[in-house]
């Protein structure tokens, strides 16, 4: 299974960041390819997603999921068609002055050998638009906040 492993320095807090990439119900509103997202509620620990994400002329709709360890970690799984596998763990390092340092590590593959050789060519640069999008919702968050007088994001 090809694998994928990312990291990004952003000037902004922790648990800015993570409260940014657990609100799943908003990836729509600024994560690149995503078209729907509907949660389904609470399997034991993990938070049912169904989402529709389309790229490079292939859209997928599947069930993944994710479960939350505030504020360091949050793992995204999925095993159900289209993929063989899918699992996103992205890890949340303090880092001095505020900053934060975002690790995402991948593992993914399609059943479909025609799609998966397309997803395989795009997904580096999905998760890599990803990485740039969270940065500009966390400063657009910010802005917000910082606007109303208030200090944390809400």
């Amino acid at each position: 299974m090809p694998t994928l492993s990312l990291q990004r320095d952003l000037p902004y807090p922790r648990p800015a960041v993570y409260e940014a990439i657990a609100d799943v119900a908003r990836y729509p509103e600024f994560m690149p390819g995503f078209k729907r997202v509907r949660t389904e509620g609470w399997e034991d620990d993990a938070l049912r997603v169904r989402q529709t994400v389309g790229m490079a002329g292939l859209t997928v709709t599947f069930l993944s999921r994710a479960r939350f360890t505030e504020p360091e970690r949050i793992d995204i799984v999925s095993h159900e068609r289209p993929f063989q596998v899918l699992s996103q763990i992205w890890r949340f390092e303090e880092r001095p002055n505020d900053r934060t340092r975002l690790h995402l590590k991948a593992e993914y593959g399609l059943v479909d050998r025609m799609a998966g050789a397309v997803f395989e060519r795009v997904y580096p640069g999905l998760m890599r638009g990803a990485m740039t999008a969270i940065g500009r919702r966390v400063a657009a968050l910010s802005r917000r906040t910082s606007s109303r007088g208030e200090t944390a994001l809400s």
